[in-house]
């Protein structure tokens, strides 16, 4: 980590307070298994919206670095030499088919470069139809035909499984892009404000590889310039089973990090949704409003749990204010198979009773850090008078009792 901040320090501090948002749902047998559990390989830094949902109780996310760019250099696992990155592959990439089939929902290649990936790409490729995992390749450089002189994924099994088809070593860019929806009624799409005259999605958020949409595909929405009309969003059901898109740009990182459009996260997380085959959530305010709810409980938790261990620290008892905690967390329980059935309502209800339980408990455990920290002022009140009186009677001493006495040249001792 501090080779991380050296190099990069904002992304450095960004990750370290995502890292510290811990989710605040204690476990629930029976309920994993509603979770989407998603395997993200490619580029770590250029994750960010993906980062977040280590807060979120939907997802469980597993991240692999497989990317050859500069961006290798940075994030959580950095990789400053191609061996170091080859070892990353290896440590954090499921090791057998059964494994990804098993663990995990939904695949999403971002950044991911074909030499880093390698030898798992054929493991991976089999994992989508075998155990109908949904798949997402997102734009870059090292995506679908490549540029700058990466390699292609399209003659690869990955390749194979996506709607569209590469045009190789083609990266349009473009301060005059924007997008044009072609499926309004898609739930993926429907479930997102993609207001096309909205200044946040106009623009170099939409730079992108150049794709062909193959036959039987649905095409949802477009990037269009003067001189280009490009597909941007596609998707279909391989061989009839599980859906694969093709998101052209860099989608959620660039929304992120360019135009700062504050449904970043939900274009992230609905997609997943939708890939999942899972109903789409249509009422995105009231889901923004559930997740903030979530993470702010979350938050707040951790400060407190924080304060207790500072007051444990001064020797205060703080059982009191631990069983409110675990109360707390039981009623928190029962609103994780609400969020995982995607019942949003039900969750704020359940996150508004939480809320006050937690002003309760905050308000003790301040009063217990004040009554904890009384003493810590009784003793600093007499260390800081006592050093007073101390010093003011040497002072005296030395400098104004010795004033009473006649100064004489000299003395002599006179004997009987």
């Amino acid at each position: 980590m501090e080779q991380l901040q050296r190099r990069n320090p904002p992304v450095a501090r960004i990750l370290c307070i995502i890292l510290l948002l811990v989710p605040f749902f204690p476990p629930a047998l029976g309920l994993e298994d509603g979770r989407i559990d998603l395997l993200y390989v490619g580029c770590v830094a250029r994750s960010m919206p993906y980062w977040l949902m280590r807060s979120d109780p939907l997802f469980r996310t597993t991240f692999v670095q497989a990317t050859i760019r500069d961006f290798m250099l940075f994030g959580p696992m950095p990789a400053p030499t191609l061996s170091d990155l080859h070892r990353l592959v290896r440590l954090y990439m499921p090791r057998t088919l059964d494994e990804v089939v098993t663990n995990y929902d939904v695949i999403v290649f971002f950044e991911a470069n074909v030499h880093a990936v390698g030898g798992h790409i054929d493991k991976l490729a089999r994992a989508v139809p075998e155990g109908e995992l949904g798949f997402l390749m997102v734009g870059g450089w090292q995506s679908f035909g490549g540029a700058a002189g990466y390699p292609a994924w399209g003659e690869t099994p990955i390749g194979k499984l996506l709607p569209t088809e590469d045009v190789q070593t083609v990266w349009e860019e473009g301060v005059d892009l924007r997008l044009e929806i072609d499926e309004p009624d898609n739930d993926f799409i429907s479930s997102l404000p993609l207001n096309p005259k909205d200044p946040a999605l106009q623009g170099a958020v939409w730079d992108h590889n150049l794709l062909k949409v193959r036959p039987g595909a649905d095409l949802l929405a477009r990037a269009v310039s003067p001189k280009c009309n490009d597909p941007l969003m596609v998707t279909w059901r391989y061989d009839g089973g599980p859906r694969t898109f093709s998101l052209a740009s860099e989608g959620g990182w660039r929304l992120y990090s360019i135009s700062k459009w504050e449904y970043d996260y939900d274009f992230c997380s609905n997609m997943l949704i939708y890939l999942d085959d899972r109903p789409v959530p249509q009422e995105i305010e009231l889901v923004r409003a559930a997740r903030s709810r979530i993470f702010e409980v979350a938050t707040r938790r951790s400060m407190l749990i924080s304060l207790l261990e500072f007051c444990e620290s001064f020797g205060a008892n703080t059982q009191g204010v631990v069983e409110r905690v675990e109360e707390m967390d039981r009623v928190a329980a029962e609103a994780l198979p609400q969020y995982l059935d995607l019942r949003f309502e039900e969750v704020i209800d359940t996150y508004s009773t939480v809320m006050e339980m937690m002003e309760d408990v905050e308000d003790e455990a301040i009063r217990l850090k004040e009554r904890a920290l009384l003493w810590v002022y009784i003793i600093e009140w007499f260390t800081v008078t006592a050093t007073l009186l101390l010093c003011g009677g040497t002072l005296w001493s030395l400098m104004i009792r010795r004033s009473l006495y006649q100064q004489v040249k000299s003395t002599r001792f006179t004997g009987e």
